[in-house]
């Protein structure tokens, strides 16, 4: 992890506190801030660092299926289940079991979950007998989980065992003085990776970053790092039109772009922009839609939420577009 900020050390701090007990932690914070990072870097400090680090994100996982993942399944458990095989807690004995997204968990693996924290024991799929496991926990979830306790969407018994450690991790609009840190990681990352020949960024650039209000976090700026090197050429130090694709539908200058006081580019201009290049309200949708999908790796719940809609309007809208 990269990092200088007073934000991002005092998340550091608490992670040092807590890195030699066994206690659950849970990461809290919104989509993008690097959860797994700081639950890798808690592992590695951990006494269980030379255990497994065994990662799920409970929102990609059919619900179906969840509970044979997290506890595993044995032969004939269900059709399919052509074998045994072990879940998560039991791969990660002896290490850390990372659950990214537990906010999003039905209540029924809710349930199972808990037993598991309080017992130290599971039950795989089909089987009659419960297995010891010793594994160190720590979750994450963007959502509030006491919002979602008071909405009945999560068990309070689980809220309060998961919350005996909560950890905030800092968003990146709190973490100003990281950003050229960050970007000078990110670019040593992606110039390999590319094999770009990079002389590095603009200052106007690298100004108009620290500005910016970030709504995705440190992931929005690592693809726009990447995006940056994929479009300068060889030689060349990445400006503000390689990494802001939208200044390039208009006239605007640089001087126009958002600072950290405003919520981003105004509606008004971004639907001016729109119309002068002639987009179709469908492309304009369309667009919208692979956007928060790409933004949140493929969750629909979390792309759901950054568009303002429910997951099966944006199922539908998604099924509708691929049917056309």
């Amino acid at each position: 992890m990269v990092g200088a900020s007073q934000a991002f050390i005092e998340a550091c701090d608490m992670l040092r506190k807590v890195a030699e007990s066994h206690v659950t932690v849970v990461l809290l914070g919104e989509t993008g801030v690097g959860k797994e990072m700081f639950a890798r870097a808690l592992h590695s400090i951990s006494p269980q660092a030379k255990s497994p680090f065994i990662a799920i994100n409970c929102t990609t996982i059919p619900e179906e299926l969840i509970e044979s993942e997290l506890f595993g399944v044995e032969k004939g458990a269900y059709t399919g289940a052509l074998q045994s095989r072990p879940g998560r807690f039991e791969r990660a004995h002896g290490g850390t079991l990372f659950l990214d997204e537990v906010g999003d968990l039905s209540m029924n693996a809710q349930a199972k979950l808990l037993r598991a924290l309080q017992e130290d024991e599971i039950e795989r799929v089909g089987d009659t007998r419960t297995r010891k496991v010793d594994v160190r926990v720590i979750a994450a979830t963007n959502v509030d989980l006491q919002d979602a306790v008071a909405a009945g969407r999560f068990r309070s018994d689980l809220y309060y065992r998961l919350n005996i450690y909560p950890v905030i991790i800092p968003p990146l609009r709190e973490r100003k003085d990281d950003i050229e840190l960050l970007v000078e990681r990110f670019l040593e990352k992606y110039t390999a990776r590319h094999g770009k020949r990079v002389s590095g960024i603009t200052e106007r650039a690298l100004q108009s970053l620290v500005e910016y209000n970030w709504p995705g976090n440190i992931r929005e700026l690592e693809n726009m790092i990447e995006r940056g090197v994929i479009i300068v050429a060889n030689g060349d130090a990445i400006d503000l039109k390689d990494l802001f694709p939208c200044l390039n539908m208009s006239k605007d200058t640089p001087s126009t772009f958002p600072s950290a006081t405003s919520e981003g580019i105004p509606l008004d201009s971004l639907v001016d922009q729109v119309l002068d290049q002639s987009g179709s309200l469908e492309a304009v949708e369309t667009l919208m839609l692979e956007s928060a999908v790409d933004k949140a790796n493929g969750n629909l719940s979390q792309a759901a939420r950054l568009l303002g809609m429910t997951r099966p309007q944006l199922a539908y809208r998604l099924k509708k577009r691929d049917s056309e």
